[in-house]
């Protein structure tokens, strides 16, 4: 879930920004200014990874995870019958579910505060630039003698971007901002007093922050520090970054200098504005900042060295060490997340068409998708969910039988189990079942033992080889298919029926009798179905529902997978009446 990804990600930050600041602190003698401030944008980039699409994450598919423990089952499905017409005769179909993790009162508790922090930034943030819009409008022309730098300036450092210069009574040292159109603000009051050198030194650096693209930087880090306000690493971070921009510009003005004692100059000129700080402008690049800032310059000023070929290369090697680093918490996150599970990718050549089944549907969320054997085309009511994988509740049955036939544990001539004389709440439960009793019953106690005779590994092995699901059955056989490890999408649930129909998995044929005997509904002249219920149920209410199966004609057959969900009620039995109803229309009858 993001959520949990989000919240694991910001303590690999606080480490990966350790590892940053101590390796700068160790090769600071060693690289240049350049490689040091670019450095920060390859982690500028690992900070916006948990925020990728899920889809992005799916390029990762970990073997095994560990289950995150969704839902408590305690399950006392039922099998339904029923017409095409929908007149059936329903029994209940429950699975108790606990809420997600993400719905936990410390998730809920965690966003409010994020979101009441993250508000409170960006009005900060819009304030700041409030103001340098009301700088802006009531600045006034420089003097032709400024004007004249100025261009000169800008003309040495070969800028195209449009800037335009202005003097304010609303700033004590010089500023620059913008995007579209880019503005250097001078003081209105000392400028004068300046000589033809320090203008040109405060003029280069300003522009120099424009030819680095520094002004874009600000917007980001201002985006990047409102979402992660409460992550004190990322404001000592950025603190560091904004220092080594500071640093990085000056280096580059003292490149256009010519010589030792105008670089001495250049430094006296930061001095000269130290005591005159605007009020913080964080969508602005500003010539002085604050006391460490300017001990930070002032010693790269007087240790200034131009690049060397070496120093480029070892800032190239240390940019590929950092990506390295970087890279590596990719798979954590993806394995915490385990958001590659969390959603189906089918075959690209797969073609589904969208359905407007919304009159049968009506307010209710989830998705439905049927498959025309003949045709071989696919239909779907909300396309895009038709992928994400759900808890399959009861439906896992159909395979947990299927396995055990395979596996030897019971026969198709051979497969009642004994009741334990344990008294379950269902009286249908309370004496020994065979296959289709305990398919027709949902029976939780007879498929917990054929699942305890295979084992975890045969288990989470046979469902991987089916390609059912997530295939992940987890550490423990308790309760696995409610969501806590095991998951299928609707999708993915008709396309297994298609195969265990055609035994695609070359299985023992009469180990799929024994199956599709054993979920046969209703038998007609007219049509057979065939089909499996499961239902979901949150504090006492049930929330979500399941029907899977097929309808077999003389002359074709009609898979399909429904899941719906809703806050207000639903359960397995009304998905399947919805289903049939469906399906009659959709076939005709």
């Amino acid at each position: 879930m993001f959520i949990e990804r989000f919240i694991l990600s910001n303590l690999l930050f606080a480490v990966l920004i350790c590892i940053v600041l101590g390796l700068k602190w160790l090769f600071r003698n060693h690289l240049s200014m350049r490689s040091q401030y670019y450095s920060w944008y390859i982690l500028l980039i690992s900070i916006l990874l948990p925020f990728l699409p899920n889809e992005l994450w799916n390029v990762w598919h970990p073997e095994r995870a560990t289950p995150q423990q969704k839902f408590g089952l305690i399950d006392t499905a039922s099998n339904l019958s029923g017409q095409l017409t929908a007149e059936s005769t329903l029994i209940h179909d429950t699975t108790t579910l606990v809420r997600t993790s993400e719905s936990s009162p410390f998730i809920f508790a965690f966003l409010i505060i994020w979101m009441i922090g993250m508000i409170a930034l960006i009005g900060i943030y819009w304030y700041g630039g409030y103001r340098l819009r009301k700088i802006k409008q009531f600045a006034a022309q420089p003097t032709n003698r400024v004007q004249s730098i100025f261009a000169r300036c800008y003309q040495r450092l070969h800028l195209t971007a449009n800037v335009q210069l202005r003097q304010s009574v609303y700033v004590t040292t010089p500023v620059s901002f913008g995007i579209r159109k880019c503005f250097v603000v001078l003081p209105r009051d000392c400028m004068d007093d300046l000589s033809e050198k320090e203008l040109e030194h405060i003029l280069t650096h300003e522009l120099v922050h424009i030819l680095h693209g520094d002004l874009y930087t600000n917007y980001l880090l201002c985006a990047v520090q409102a979402l992660l306000w409460f992550n004190p690493f990322v404001w000592i971070a950025f603190r560091q970054l904004r220092c080594d921009r500071e640093a990085y510009c000056d280096w580059g003005v003292m490149n256009e200098l010519n010589c030792e004692e105008d670089r001495i100059q250049y430094g006296q000129t930061i001095l000269h504005f130290a005591a005159k700080r605007n009020p913080p402008f964080h969508t602005a690049a500003g010539f002085c900042q604050n006391k460490d800032e300017l001990k930070y310059r002032i010693h790269k000023i007087v240790h200034f060295k131009k690049d060397t070929r070496l120093r480029k290369m070892g800032g190239h090697i240390f940019a590929c060490v950092l990506a390295a680093i970087s890279i590596t918490q990719v798979p954590v996150l993806a394995l915490s997340s385990n958001q590659a599970d969390n959603y189906y990718t089918p075959s690209p050549e797969l073609t589904i068409k969208e359905a407007d089944w919304n009159y049968a549907f009506d307010t209710l969320d989830g998705c439905a998708v049927v498959y025309d054997l003949n045709n071989d085309s696919y239909i779907a009511y909300h396309k895009a969910d038709i992928t994400r994988r759900f808890p399959p509740c009861s439906t896992y049955k159909i395979y947990s039988a299927l396995n055990a036939l395979e596996q030897g544990i019971i026969s198709p001539a051979d497969n009642t189990l004994a009741w334990d004389s344990t008294e379950y709440r269902f009286d249908a439960w309370n004496h020994d079942q065979d296959l289709c009793s305990a398919m027709q019953g949902s029976v939780n106690w007879y498929f917990y033992n054929l699942d305890r005779s295979a084992g975890v590994e045969e288990l989470e092995s046979f469902y991987q080889k089916i390609g059912y699901g997530n295939g992940i059955v987890g550490d423990s056989l308790d309760n696995y298919s409610n969501g806590s490890s095991l998951q299928i999408s609707p999708l993915e649930q008709v396309e297994l029926l298609v195969k265990l129909y055609r035994n695609d998995f070359h299985f023992d044929e009469a180990n799929i009798r024994a199956i599709k005997n054993a979920i046969l509904l209703e038998s007609k002249d007219q049509y057979k179905i065939y089909g499996k219920t499961g239902t979901g149920n949150i504090d006492g209410r049930n929330v979500a529902g399941w029907y899977i199966g097929f309808v077999e004609q003389s002359d074709n057959t009609y898979f399909f997978a429904a899941y719906l969900h809703s806050d207000k009620g639903i359960d397995g039995p009304q998905v399947q009446e919805i289903t049939l109803n469906l399906l009659s229309h959709s076939m005709g009858k």
